[in-house]
């Protein structure tokens, strides 16, 4: 007898959007303090970097042949928030074609569920594997006996 699935029947649990409401803003909110711990960490990382590189300059002058090809502070920069907007939008994308496609095949998914199961299903076996060779305690005993009667007949 087939057995049949349907997921599209209501649950008889209450729904509570107030409290879904008050999750949702905690999760927010969390996701905020995080976002700005991490921005003030960058920040004093950035100072930290600058800091030290102006010492190590006064310290050890050092002349560097194609200073004058390196990419500016504020070229590096601006390159770094190229790529991060590129990445981002990336992201964005790649995410908004998920989403599409879990949408587009939620009815087929839940159609598939829907769908009678068949009762007799055919597993293949897996092939036995082949015992492996071992000696037994009695014929390693007997191996090192022989061993050493020889070693010892020989010397």
């Amino acid at each position: 007898m087939p057995t049949k699935f349907n997921f599209i029947e209501s649950f008889d649990v209450p729904f509570d959007s107030e409290a879904l409401a008050a999750f949702a803003g905690n999760v927010e909110a969390a996701n905020e303090r995080v976002l700005d711990l991490v921005v003030d960490a960058n920040r004093r990382l950035a100072d930290l970097a600058v800091t030290v590189a102006d010492r190590v300059a006064e310290v050890f002058p050092v002349t560097v042949q194609f200073a004058d090809k390196l990419p500016t502070p504020t070229e590096s920069a601006e390159r770094y928030i190229d790529f991060v907007e590129r990445a981002a939008a990336a992201n964005r994308e790649f995410n908004q074609r998920v989403l599409a496609r879990l949408t587009a095949d939620a009815d087929s998914v839940v159609g598939t569920i829907s769908q009678p199961v068949a009762t007799k299903a055919t597993a293949k076996k897996a092939p036995a594997r082949k015992a492996t060779a071992k000696k037994s305690a009695a014929k390693k005993a007997a191996a090192k006996k022989t061993a050493a009667t020889t070693s010892a007949t020989s010397s």
